[in-house]
């Protein structure tokens, strides 16, 4: 009975720093609790996040998510053409059963603040068209979801002045100084296709770019204790248009939300290679940011970088809405979720060169030894 009882607190001991890859989130062990709170950002595990929230385009706010239905007849006039299913969005969707950053979080944290719920009506905001009344917010969906379909880097700051008062809202006194908070952030996709704007390309060369990014970052830093803010790559967004050429009959039409239409730069093969070129560069210009900003013990602030090395070619067309053929369907959110959340407990060293299409990707179960990677090592 000795040599049993043994054997089964070996078993658990070895289970605990076992990593493990599950279909979905609620098969991963959970995490035992901790004896001593983390003691600084380099320290943190993802059980310690207790406020989660977004900055970022109309990929984080889940426009045109669901798609419509060509065969019925209702086609673009269907409503899902403007909506945004922010309670599914890869990063801050929190409706139960959605493949989301937020979600997995919440399962190791059950009180987790600041996901987004359901859908809303689009608001758009683009450059300096980002203001009321078309950039709109809707907090009791939105909660701590503070992205903007049409954004650009420049427009982060718009974005933080809905945040922050709103988090502070949302929070008591005690849980806004306290609490740990982990802020995804993700733009650049729309920045790529405005490089060929001309009322846009000086404010989304890379240099521009890295400039608002690293405004943004100031001010979070300044004005919200404890946070790690989490810096996702775009992918090459002139994937989508040889994929979507090659599917006319999933990607319909319409004339209004063609993502020729919406990507400016689409017209020829230069013009993307431009959106490759400056692609390249603000994943750069994230990459030195990241590592500017990066935890060191003692403190309460760091930057992580998340790279998106994703290989359009290699995803199915139905990843992405049949609006648009342009931004992700609820498929391409659950992958793009499960990808971003794996590299959450990888250092930089360990992390994908190139990301291609899996259609049941696992999902990483963290153990109580992973920390994340905030020293950006």
């Amino acid at each position: 009975m000795v040599f049993i009882r043994s054997l089964i607190a070996v078993s658990l001991s070895v289970a605990s720093v076992m990593a493990l890859n599950v279909t979905e989130i609620s098969k991963c062990p959970a995490l035992k609790a901790r004896e001593n709170p983390a003691k600084d950002v380099t320290d943190l595990r993802i059980d310690d996040i207790s406020v989660i929230a977004g900055l970022g385009d109309s990929i984080m706010a889940g426009f045109v998510m669901n798609g419509v239905n060509h065969e019925d007849g209702t086609g673009v006039f269907n409503t899902s053409t403007v909506m945004e299913y922010r309670g599914k969005s890869y990063a801050m969707g929190g409706d139960e059963g959605a493949f989301t950053l937020a979600n997995f979080v919440k399962n190791y944290n059950p009180d987790l603040k600041g996901s987004s719920s359901a859908s809303r009506f689009a608001s758009v905001c683009r450059g300096p068209l980002c203001t009321l009344p078309i950039s709109l917010y809707y907090p009791l969906r939105d909660s701590l979801n503070a992205a903007q379909s049409g954004a650009v880097a420049m427009n982060l700051d718009y974005e933080l002045e809905y945040l922050i008062p709103r988090m502070k809202l949302e929070l008591t006194p005690e849980s806004y100084e306290n609490d740990w908070k982990l802020i995804n952030l993700q733009i650049g996709s729309n920045d790529q296709c405005s490089i060929c704007d001309p009322f846009l390309a000086e404010h989304t060369t890379p240099e521009a770019f890295g400039r608002y990014v690293e405004e943004a970052l100031i001010r979070i830093k300044k004005e919200i204790p404890k946070v790690v803010v989490n810096l996702m790559g775009s992918f090459k967004v002139s994937g989508v248009f040889p994929l979507s050429g090659k599917n006319t009959d999933y990607c319909v039409k319409n004339g209004i939300l063609d993502n020729e239409k919406e990507c400016v730069c689409s017209g020829s093969s230069e013009k993307l290679e431009a959106m490759d070129r400056v692609q390249e560069g603000y994943a750069e210009k994230l990459s030195d940011i990241a590592e500017k900003y990066k935890g060191v013990p003692n403190a309460t602030f760091g930057v992580m970088y998340t790279p998106a090395p994703v290989e359009i070619e290699t995803f199915p067309i139905t990843a992405f809405s049949n609006v648009d053929c342009f931004h992700p369907s609820q498929k391409g959110h659950g992958f793009f979720a499960k990808s971003f959340w794996n590299q959450l407990f990888t250092t930089r060293s360990e992390k994908p060169k190139l990301y291609t299409w899996e259609t049941d990707a696992d999902i990483y179960c963290p153990t109580e030894s992973d920390r994340l990677p905030t020293k950006n090592e």
